[in-house]
Order: structure tokens, then C-alpha cells, then sequence
């Protein structure tokens, strides 16, 4: 079953707790989304969405049967020298739903939104190395222009390089 996508430009509260727990689950099922697993709901609560700016960042969610089940956020730089880019923030599957490609239409619906967006020419994002998600960036059309080596740390001696990947609309 295909996904269907909605943008939003708010957040509502129980969006916001559908996509906490979808966060949570991601993250403790060994996910690279901004935290380390064990991650309990009130430490993502805390900074989920906190700088999610209403009226610049756009919110893409992918829906099942009416359900939350993937999403990523569009995100304004707010800098004018990157009025034409944006970075994909948060980009993340529901862990029940791994492997039926909704990564890719996730990515894809990104695109589509970008290509809507008034000037913009680029999409980038950063995942964390050593999980070889590059790999899957790189099969969705994205290309590696850097790395910042061990510039994550997920614990006392387990640094990661920070993969920076871009698209040209």
C-alpha cells in the first residue's frame, strides 16, 4: 500500500504526540534520528520540533489508513544566502513499516513539496556515519559532498562522522 502525503505548516498537539511516539520507537529500534537508543518519550518530547519554524518550515507527513506513520521537516534556513536551498530534517519511518520502500516515497514526496517551494534549487540533509545510511541517500538520488569525521558522539568512545548529501532540483 502506497503511502498518501499532507504538508503542514503547524503542528497541532496530537500530531505532534503521534509523531513523538513514532520518534521514540524509531530511535529504540536502533535509528540515527538526534538521539541514542535507550531514549525514553519525555527526553524527545523535550526537543522535538523546537525549532520548527511556523510559516517557514513545512512539516511532510505519509499516512496509512489515515495514520502517522513516516515524515521529515522541510526547513528554512532563514539565511538569505540559502533562500534557495532547504535541508530535510528528521527524516524518519515508523520501524513496523521498514522495508516496503516508504523511505523512498518519503523522500520523493519531499522532493515533489520542493519543487513547489518558490527559488528553491537544492535539498541536503546529514545522517550519522557507520550505519551505512549514506548508502540509501545515495540510491535516492542524493550525493555525498562532505563528512565531518567523528563529529558525533553516541557514546564514551563511539564517534561518528557527520555525512553531509545533496540534491540539485
Amino acid at each position: 500500500m502506497a503511502l498518501t502525503f499532507r504538508t503542514h505548516s503547524e503542528i497541532s498537539d496530537t500530531l505532534r504526540a503521534d509523531l513523538i511516539d513514532i520518534w521514540v520507537e524509531v530511535v529504540n529500534a536502533g535509528g540515527a534520528v538526534g538521539f541514542v537508543a535507550p531514549v525514553e518519550h519525555s527526553t524527545v518530547e523535550a526537543r522535538a520540533f523546537r525549532k520548527f519554524t511556523v510559516g517557514l518550515d513545512l512539516l511532510l507527513v505519509g499516512y496509512e489508513d489515515g495514520e502517522p506513520i513516516a515524515f521529515l521537516v522541510i526547513e528554512d534556513h532563514q539565511f538569505p544566502l540559502m533562500d534557495h536551498a532547504r535541508i530535510l530534517k528528521s527524516v524518519m519511518v515508523h520501524p513496523k513499516h521498514h522495508g516496503k520502500g516508504y523511505g523512498v516515497e518519503l523522500l520523493r514526496a519531499a522532493e515533489r513539496v520542493a519543487r513547489t517551494l518558490d527559488g528553491v534549487e537544492v535539498l541536503h540533509l546529514t545522517c550519522r556515519g557507520g550505519l551505512g545510511l549514506e548508502q540509501f541517500y545515495t540510491k535516492c538520488g542524493y550525493t555525498e559532498v562532505g563528512r565531518i569525521p567523528r563529529l558525533l558522539r553516541v557514546g564514551a568512545d563511539d564517534y561518528r562522522d557527520e555525512i553531509h548529501l545533496a540534491m540539485s532540483l
